[in-house]
């Protein structure tokens, strides 16, 4: 979890797929200069974590009312930015505690149904990001969306609660597929995306306002990506190289046991006797199939010329 100096009461993390354990955290040696929300944090912190195709991921944290935040209409309000767009609003207030502690997930985007009383809860997923062609009105669209691409931010406010509100959903601009140029130059491999959601019921809604003016409590800020992209700009290793499988070593007689001497000498006496029987047979199967000439006969011819044609 992310913890920030100063500020030992708060804590964030990034999970994946359901497990219950926290993402790897490395430290962000540049964390982003623009943020999503707009004021000051009196306590920031950065953090790089590492991303995955089509992967599920949610926000937790965890607050503990060391310092009495919450007491009476006061409380904590947090929010979340993912890819520059509020996705997620809530208001921390003393029922939500156990024992002044309170442990809140944050799993996805909420949007409306068409049954009343009722929402869709559609959780959040890592998706690769898709370079297109595209005008320059898209162009400059994207360059908006790209400025933000691969942050979620936690923002924590303290709030004065004024009573209750009607829920609506928030809207939210995700975008996965972008303009190759706005893309240019850009080390980063995923977007955010929603996944198939589950109804659940509607939210209740509390108006309040913000006694620190622009100033914020905290802000806690993830930079996602790929491994390869974190290989790439050196916060992780990168994989070694396989290494070269060893030559056989040559054997020597004098190493081997006596009984295998003696085997692998008669081995090799029994194929030199099968190589001599193989050549004697091969010898006697061309001196068959030479052809046998008769032997030249000698004709006789008689005073008057004639010639004698029996044997």
């Amino acid at each position: 979890m992310a913890v920030i100096d100063g500020l030992p009461e708060i804590k964030v993390s990034v999970r994946l797929n359901g497990s219950n354990d926290d993402c790897v955290e490395y430290d962000d040696p540049d964390p982003p200069q623009t943020t999503a929300s707009r004021g000051t944090a009196t306590h920031s912190i950065s953090k790089i974590i590492e991303s995955q195709d089509d992967a599920n991921f949610s926000v937790h944290y965890e607050l503990k009312d060391a310092r009495r935040w919450i007491q009476g209409n006061r409380g904590l309000v947090v929010k979340v930015y993912i890819d520059g767009s509020i996705v997620k609003s809530s208001v921390i207030q003393k029922k939500t505690l156990r024992n002044g502690v309170g442990r809140y997930v944050v799993e996805g985007m909420m949007t409306e149904s068409e049954r009343p009383g009722k929402a869709f809860l559609k959780p959040f997923r890592f998706a690769a990001i898709k370079q297109v062609e595209e005008s320059d009105v898209r162009i400059t669209e994207d360059l908006k969306v790209v400025k933000h691409l691969g942050n979620i931010e936690i923002i924590v406010y303290r709030a004065k609660i004024r009573g209750r509100g009607n829920w609506k959903p928030l809207a939210a601009i995700l975008k996965t597929e972008l303009a190759e140029k706005a893309m240019k130059g850009k080390n980063l491999s995923h977007g955010t995306s929603l996944s198939e959601g589950r109804e659940i019921r509607k939210p209740r809604s509390v108006t309040y306002k913000y006694p620190d003016g622009e100033v914020r409590l905290a802000r806690f800020v993830f930079r996602y990506k790929s491994k390869a992209a974190l290989q790439i700009e050196g916060t992780i290793p990168r994989d070694p190289s396989p290494e070269p499988s060893p030559e056989p070593q040559t054997q020597n007689v004098a190493d081997l046991p006596e009984a295998e001497i003696l085997r692998l000498a008669q081995e090799r006496l029994d194929q030199l006797a099968d190589v001599k029987r193989e050549g004697a047979s091969s010898v006697k199967r061309e001196a068959d199939d030479e052809i046998n000439l008769d032997r030249r006969k000698v004709y006789k011819t008689d005073a008057d010329g004639t010639i004698d044609l029996t044997e």
